[in-house]
């Protein structure tokens, strides 16, 4: 037992009186259940014996028992308490007459009667349940209408009736909390508490002996292929399952069944996501290297290209995984765990850091093992036993061409960093497991914890322009010119930044400094796939986004597939049967907002009422947005035109899944820094602006405007007078 400050921890003997109350229960209240598992262990040996008997022909007067009814009780003791038995026939010929029995009184008068007088008993419990609830609402009423008939400028002050109930509340409520939190806490941390309970339970509820009279009567059947006695086995487990729902409250029965629903609709929520997500990456899968989105303001371009390349980087890794799969198996006795040992440490030490090093890295073991042929030189590979060549009756391929090519997928897949190179930031949360062999992705966007996301979340790499562009730099010597190699480059209002012919149209290829023109950017897209391709997948992706596709010049966008977003539909929930709570919010939160709204407007104090009040509605509040968080989803309608926009458009949909593309993943105001800035240069704000004398404005007010159009029929009024 641990000790605090030289004494055992009193909560061990908390969870000692525990664990004999439990032992006593098991004893007085469970007594059946030590002669049920004296049973099944008979009845599973006696199977055991009989299928082997069966299986060898062995001549035998080995009977089963499995087909035996319970001794109920099993012990002959005086005063036995006897066990609870269910109203069910023992044999299937009295369940048939009992099946048939129940039809035939369903459409009885008296059946009826017996319907009407359960729906009479019924409506008189509620109606006695109203005769309290009434009152109860009539109080509430009048106490909500005369704390917001008084009008006061207490600004935070609290009642005295709530700074009472805080104290109570901090000498009861508060500490009881915290000690149950606490010892949950500490029961979590001494597993073999809750062990002990749980197999103690499981004995009391006759767990075990379903298990083992399971395998009895499988291993008897396994043999025998006795039909007759399936029913008797049905008999035998509703005796046994009878005793946790005869003790077991009805009420707690509904709280279990709550709980069980609720995650089995969960679970239905989840995978409907995934389904989501693979139908998005089917959409995916179908474009170009290089495409675009378009939609005007506030259809969620800058949303849709965002989900788009958070996707494409998990296809990446699970890509690169694949081919890895695919290079292992040609040659299968190779020990590839000391080529990734050997590359994580050539990462470590930075001699590899991108594909480019990694091929140099495979040529330099390749070279030094021609040099001299041994197994240390090729990563202890018994080439001698198991071949240095693949025919896959394409081609014949050298041990050291996979290794090359296993490197460079090696090097994509545990790159930690994100895969994203974006002109905007966005956050990613893949988490790499590693416990020292092969590393493992975990990309779930949907389950993950809000609370913990900060602790493992990476952003996108920094775009640098200059190392997308083949010609001129807007920097020279740029250190950062020759790095992309792979990745998924993201590029909002690329329109903005690359312009269209008609914009360019006075820039020269000759200009000294880089432009449009001069920096070969479109030749960049034209050949990115081959800096990129490994094992003949290009692990590149172009996605940018625009208001209109014709803002970016034709000669890149020729290359793409233009996605346009025609609408997004309502928010949507994945996870079935929640309409009623979300009646339930409506109501309530509706009859909240109009109480609140007058209260805020009535009085500046804090009341009892209204802090119960509000405690309530903000867990109702948190309940509803953590499930819409987690399970929503809007549809967006795109439809796929190719980039020289002389084809017909193809109608598609795609999903943007709220718990993955709002987590914090990017700002929607992306470049607003630029706009603080410029306000804060500015000594007035909305409230010094003028304004308008009357509904019509003066000659004097239009000059203020510093209009264009004003301007011009100023200068043509100007212009007449002369």
């Amino acid at each position: 037992m641990k000790k605090v400050k030289g004494k055992i921890d009193y909560r061990h003997f908390i969870c000692v009186a525990i664990t004999l109350l439990f032992v006593l229960l098991a004893i007085f209240v469970f007594p059946s259940a030590l002669g049920r598992i004296i049973e099944s262990v008979r009845d599973f040996g006696l199977s055991i014996a009989f299928y082997f008997c069966k299986m060898f022909g062995i001549e035998n007067s080995v009977t089963a028992t499995v087909n035996d009814l319970p001794k109920m009780p099993f012990f002959d003791l005086p005063n036995m308490p006897s066990s609870p038995v269910p109203s069910l026939p023992e044999t299937f010929d009295g369940f048939k007459v009992k099946w048939h029995e129940y039809w035939e009184l369903i459409i009885t008068a008296r059946n009826i009667v017996g319907y009407l007088d359960f729906l009479g008993g019924l409506i008189a419990v509620l109606a006695n349940v109203a005769l309290y609830i009434i009152p109860i609402i009539v109080i509430l009423y009048f106490i909500m209408k005369q704390v917001l008939d008084k009008e006061n400028n207490d600004y935070n002050v609290d009642s005295k009736a709530l700074i009472v109930a805080r104290r109570i509340s901090d000498k009861t409520y508060k500490p009881v909390k915290s000690w149950l939190i606490d010892f949950v806490a500490f029961i979590k941390d001494n597993k073999a508490y809750y062990i002990l309970w749980a197999v103690i339970w499981a004995y009391n509820f006759n767990l075990f002996t379903i298990v083992i009279e399971f395998f009895a009567f499988y291993f008897y059947f396994a043999v025998s292929w006795d039909m007759v006695h399936i029913y008797r086995q049905v008999y035998k487990l509703f005796i046994d399952l009878w005793t946790p729902f005869n003790f077991i409250p009805w009420y707690v029965w509904c709280v279990v069944a709550l709980i069980i629903f609720d995650k089995i609709r969960k679970k239905i929520g989840f995978a409907v996501l995934n389904h989501n997500e693979m139908k998005n990456r089917g959409f995916i899968n179908e474009r170009p290297i290089v495409f675009m989105g378009c939609g005007t303001m506030g259809k969620k371009k800058t949303t849709f290209i965002t989900d788009v390349a958070l996707s494409q980087e998990v296809m990446f890794r699970d890509k690169a995984f694949e081919k890895i799969l695919e290079n292992d198996l040609k040659f299968p006795n190779f020990p590839w765990i000391n080529l990734e040992n050997a590359l994580k440490k050539a990462m470590d030490n930075h001699t590899v850091y991108n594909l480019a090093t990694c091929k140099r890295f495979a040529l330099s073991k390749r070279l030094k093992w021609e040099r001299k042929p041994h197994r240390r030189n090729i990563f202890m590979y018994d080439f001698e036993r198991y071949g240095l060549y693949y025919d896959d009756k394409l081609k014949v391929t050298n041990i050291w061409q996979v290794i090359e090519t296993y490197a460079q997928l090696y090097f994509i897949y545990i790159t930690q960093s994100s895969l994203l190179i974006s002109n905007y930031s966005v956050r990613v949360d893949n988490v790499l497991s590693d416990l020292g062999n092969f590393p493992l992705w975990n990309s779930d966007f949907f389950k993950t914890d809000s609370r913990l996301i900060d602790s493992y979340s990476r952003h996108a790499h920094i775009l640098d322009f200059d190392s997308l562009r083949l010609g001129r730099k807007v920097v020279e010597n740029n250190a950062n010119s020759n790095n992309f190699e792979f990745g998924v480059v993201l590029v909002t209002e690329i329109g903005k930044e690359r312009g269209n012919n008609l914009e360019n149209i006075e820039k020269k290829k000759s200009d000294e400094g880089a432009n449009q023109k001069n920096d070969y950017f479109d030749d960049w897209l034209k050949m990115v796939r081959h800096s990129a391709t490994v094992d003949n997948f290009p692990f590149v992706r172009v996605i940018t986004d625009e208001q209109r596709p014709t803002s970016w010049g034709a000669n890149a966008r020729d290359l793409t597939d233009i996605v346009y977003i025609q609408e997004s539909s309502d928010d949507r929930l994945t996870m079935p049967f929640f309409s009623l709570e979300e009646l339930l919010y409506d109501w309530v939160f509706g009859k909240f907002v109009r109480l609140y709204e007058n209260y805020r407007y009535q009085r500046g104090d804090n009341t009892l009422t209204m802090h119960i009040l509000k405690g309530i509605v903000a867990k109702i509040h948190t309940r509803y947005k953590r499930i819409h968080n987690q399970f929503g989803y809007c549809q967006l309608s795109v439809q796929v035109e190719s980039g020289t926009m002389d084809g017909q458009r193809k109608n598609c949909k795609y999903y943007l899944s709220t718990k993955k593309i709002y987590s914090k993943r990017f700002s929607t105001d992306c470049f607003s820094d630029f706009f603080v800035k410029k306000a804060l240069r500015s000594p007035i704000g909305i409230n010094d602006l003028d304004e308008y004398e009357t509904e019509k404005a003066t000659f004097a007010e239009l000059a203020e405007q510093n209009s264009y159009f004003v301007a011009k029929l100023v200068t043509g009024f100007t212009f007449q007078e002369q």
